[in-house]
């Protein structure tokens, strides 16, 4: 019987055609390799005279030449065909004559695989993709690409892998020996950042497929940001360094600081890794911080419009901030003696002032109602002053920052008009005498 093996190739590279001998090669007469229907051997070797010389091989220049080689010593002997060539593809026939025996015949339909070329990817508008990035994409971001693969025989498959995995195996012919399959991969998450999209093509078991690989590159948002361990007060006018943190921006997050809707400029930023970025602010609180807002925001700026920021309110401690004042249903130049005075002690702390005191011409005032000096909240109430009463009034705070004094605000007491009435006494002497007039003053 006449069985007729198949084997594959692929061009360019090598293939064995078997030939058993299964006598020894004593016996063997001619080894003959045909093609098709010819009739004439496209090789051949002569075996007759092994005893005295080498087999002598021949192969035929216009057909494999030196690309074939009859390996007779081989177990089975086979003839190698080295760089294929698509016209190589056909039925072959090796026929082994012997000097005593039956001549033994094998067939081989040997098929030539001619590989597809390298795949390209095109983007959504069918522009080559250039690189091995795919992107930058956003979170949301639809991902549309084709592999496009030309030539192959037989018809190559083109399928889609990400991660090493098939996702798409549907493909079509476009146009003359060219296949695309086109990939949709939808609404991209931050997990795909760095997923390896990969169209392989393959048309053959023999090698290894053809692949054409991009990385998944991604801009994302910040996802955390946050101040780290704020103190709990801030002492005004220290100096203190404020350190905020956002993680999950790609690239690195840009960090800016607001003091209300200001910017504040006196900032120094680092990146801790590839995912981290901090921002430390150099500031010195004053006393009209206290209960303002400190914002801290993280952006990047390849996505439009996100972004992220944390606020804190600032308790800013400080001593004392006091004036005196004379009370203002008061005139500062028309105070006489026997008027009642007050004063009013303008405080303003944080933390609360916990005591005030009042100090005349620098001494330290002690209240009682028999001396008609009254405290009364943050107010000094003197009754019915006196020229005594006249000098450098000041009050002061207390709070666990320190003690502040007010500046002097001087009392100036006038003294009160008396009334007084005039007597006058006439004499008369008789004529030619004088008048006389004497002239007394009557305290009223």
């Amino acid at each position: 019987m006449k069985y007729v093996f198949s084997v594959e190739g692929v061009e360019g590279r090598s293939v064995e055609l078997h030939c058993p001998i299964a006598v020894p090669l004593s016996q063997v007469y001619m080894v003959l390799w045909f093609k098709d229907n010819a009739g004439i051997p496209l090789y051949s070797v002569d075996v007759r005279d092994k005893i005295s010389r080498q087999p002598a091989h021949w192969s035929a220049p216009e057909v494999f030449g030196s690309r074939a080689k009859f390996n007779i010593d081989k177990s089975p002997a086979s003839l190698l065909i080295k760089n294929l060539k698509r016209h190589d593809q056909g039925v072959y026939r090796c026929r082994i004559d012997f000097r005593t025996i039956q001549t033994q015949t094998y067939r081989y339909n040997l098929s030539v695989i001619v590989l597809p070329e390298q795949p390209v990817v095109l983007d959504r508008w069918g522009r080559h993709l250039n690189g091995t990035k795919l992107g930058p994409k956003e979170e949301g971001d639809d991902v549309v690409i084709t592999c496009r693969v030309s030539g192959g025989r037989p018809q190559p498959e083109v399928r889609w892998l990400i991660n090493g995995v098939i996702v798409d195996d549907q493909y079509e012919q476009n146009s003359g020996d060219v296949i695309e399959n086109r990939l949709l991969w939808p609404t991209i998450q931050r997990s795909d950042l760095n997923a390896i999209f990969t169209c392989q093509t393959m048309n053959t078991k023999l090698v290894e497929p053809k692949e054409t690989s991009y990385v998944l590159d991604m801009h994302l948002k910040p996802l955390t940001i946050k101040v780290i361990n704020p103190p709990a007060t801030l002492v005004a006018d220290k100096r203190y360094e404020i350190v905020c943190q956002s993680t999950g921006s790609r690239p690195n997050a840009i960090i800016t600081w607001y003091k209300g809707k200001r910017q504040m400029r006196r900032t120094r930023d680092e990146t801790v890794d590839h995912n981290t970025t901090t921002s430390t602010l150099s500031f010195a609180p004053t006393t009209e911080d206290d209960g303002k807002t400190l914002t801290c925001r993280a952006e990047n700026p390849n996505v439009n419009g996100l972004f992220l920021e944390t606020d804190w309110k600032m308790n800013v401690v400080y001593p004392p901030m006091v004036t005196i004042q004379l009370g203002p249903t008061l005139v500062v130049d028309d105070i006489k003696e026997g008027d009642d005075v007050y004063f009013e002690c303008h405080v303003r702390a944080n933390p609360d002032w916990k005591r005030l005191q009042w100090f005349h011409n620098d001494v330290l005032l002690q209240y009682n109602g028999s001396a008609r000096i009254i405290q009364s909240g943050q107010s000094l109430v003197l009754q019915k002053v006196t020229k005594q009463s006249a000098g450098y009034y000041a009050c002061s705070a207390i709070n666990a920052e320190g003690e502040t004094v007010s500046d002097q605000q001087y009392l100036r007491v006038k003294r009160k008009c008396e009334s007084s009435r005039h007597f006058a006494s006439i004499r008369f002497l008789p004529p030619p005498g004088r008048c006389f007039v004497s002239l007394r003053q009557q305290e009223s």
